[in-house]
């Protein structure tokens, strides 16, 4: 029994790829990667027993490398605000991977650290990167690499820009 009359895109629209839907967004095209990125990151890690982010990964990493970090800190260098943060950081302490404590020199900041079972996740991840990113990267060769990392990081510092133009006024 048919329900209706069928559009010629009604079943094509949901299955279609958004950048072939809108051609010539890259904006489209970035959100498609990062979603399939983080789609497999989180399959990858949750088969080796670690329920992270991409996000949460790299604070696991910044903290292992700088143990003691302030929470503003550490979002100053992830460049992301401090609410964003408390978000990705939350659930790491709920994890019991991050400690957060108050800093005896300042009250009012506080320190992260990582815990045992952090330093292990820390480690997890490190490890776990360079095959993650060659098996999403796989239709890349290594040239091809090397020349797509460098178009993120000029495209990533021309965006930064325009922000902070943006913010000025200018």
């Amino acid at each position: 029994m048919s329900s209706g009359p069928r559009t010629p895109d009604a079943e094509d629209d949901h299955e279609a790829d958004p950048a072939a839907l809108l051609p010539g967004i890259v904006g489209i095209r970035i959100r498609r990667l990062q979603s399939l990125f983080g789609s497999h990151w989180q399959g990858w890690f949750r088969t080796r027993g670690l329920s992270v982010t991409p996000v949460q990964g790299g604070v696991l990493l910044l903290i292992r490398s700088h143990p003691g970090i302030s929470q503003i800190a550490l979002a100053r260098r992830l460049r992301i605000e401090a609410p964003t943060l408390i978000q990705s950081l939350t659930p790491l302490i709920k994890q019991k991977l991050v400690e957060r404590d108050r800093s005896a020199e300042d009250g009012r900041v506080y320190e992260l650290r990582l815990t045992q079972a952090g330093i292990e996740a820390a480690a997890l991840v490190e490890a776990s990167i360079p095959e993650h990113e060659a098996d999403l990267l796989r239709n890349l060769s290594p040239q091809e690499r090397q020349a797509f990392l460098a178009l993120l990081d000029k495209a990533i510092a021309g965006a930064e820009a325009a922000i902070e133009a943006g913010e000025k006024g200018e």
